[in-house]
């Protein structure tokens, strides 16, 4: 007989999830799962002073031979640097560390900030597959961020699949294998921010959701000025944007990552008009005088709980 299991811990700066719905010991199964998430962030983490990631950005400019874990997720970004035409970057890390964000978010206060320092060109990372070797442009650094998340969330995900339907929570970077019985998927809501009752849901099964926004990592520096953590590759500034919130429906966690932070970076409409252009891709706006957009595919999954209307 099935049963669901559930595990919550926290990783990767974020609060995670896993449930599985399995006939054999899920419990045993996913008490295997936030070891396995330590060893990702032993390679791919920027707030770990010793992971391989930080080892590479030490040796900016010189080829380096890197783990399969760091090539995937190093693959994995610099694909979505293209996919996004530059939108997502992740060479950004040294305009993250500009604004103030040079540890974890817990541990800000008031960090000190410096003068804007514009991401490098993504398109400066090279890498050689067959021989897992990797270079960044000298005096750059790489952050992977979001990226770092869903693929993660992807990999637990492919795992815990074989042992049954899953679905992986990495602080709001959704991965859906399968659907619990009886079901047609996972369902999954949607916040209002500053509202307790949801926008609305939708079932995800076999894709990911992902949800980025402007209102949750935000910190002010010690000169007073506002800042947060979707930083504009092109000013090393936080982005300016019209938009609070964005939700993109994508097979791919990585892929829907950089999606999100596309959109963001080009508000609400003409973001939610290049996402639509995506064959693959849907999402949801929710914008800072609080209208709610999304593109038709998305509105074609969504129940919506309010009555709030949803247009584009």
């Amino acid at each position: 007989m099935k049963r669901l299991f559930h595990l919550a811990w926290r990783a990767m700066g974020c609060a995670v999830s896993v449930q599985l719905e399995t006939e054999g010991d899920g419990q045993a199964i996913l008490s295997a799962v936030p070891a396995q998430v330590d060893s990702f962030e032993d390679r791919l983490s920027r707030f770990r002073p010793e992971s391989e990631l930080m080892r590479l950005n030490a040796r900016a400019g010189k080829w380096v031979s890197v783990s399969e874990v760091l090539f995937a997720n190093l693959s994995a970004a610099k694909h979505a640097a293209r996919l996004t035409e530059g939108a997502f970057n992740p060479l950004v890390l040294p305009a993250l560390i500009a604004n103030g964000y040079d540890q974890t978010f817990d541990a800000l206060a008031a960090p000190e900030t410096h003068h804007p320092v514009p991401a490098a060109d993504w398109r400066g990372i090279e890498l050689r597959p067959q021989t897992h070797e990797v270079r960044i442009p000298a005096n750059s650094a790489v952050d992977l961020g979001g990226i770092a998340k869903g693929w993660a969330a992807e990999r637990v995900a492919i795992d815990l699949a074989t042992s049954g339907a899953c679905l992986v929570n990495f602080g709001g970077d959704l991965v859906a294998r399968g659907a619990p019985q009886d079901l047609p998927g996972w369902e999954m809501t949607i916040a209002d921010p500053g509202k307790t009752v949801p926008l609305g849901s939708l079932w995800l099964q076999d894709a990911s959701l992902v949800t980025s926004g402007v209102d949750f990592r935000r910190w002010t520096a010690d000169d007073g000025t506002v800042h947060h953590h979707i930083i504009d590759p092109r000013t090393g500034c936080s982005a300016e944007t019209d938009i609070l919130t964005v939700s993109v429906h994508h097979p791919s966690a990585v892929s829907a990552e950089a999606y999100a932070k596309a959109v963001l970076l080009r508000g609400a409409e003409n973001g939610l008009h290049w996402l639509d252009r995506r064959w693959d891709a849907s999402g949801l706006v929710v914008r800072q005088d609080g209208a709610v957009l999304a593109t038709a595919l998305f509105s074609s999954r969504f129940l919506s709980h309010s009555d709030q209307r949803i247009t584009l």
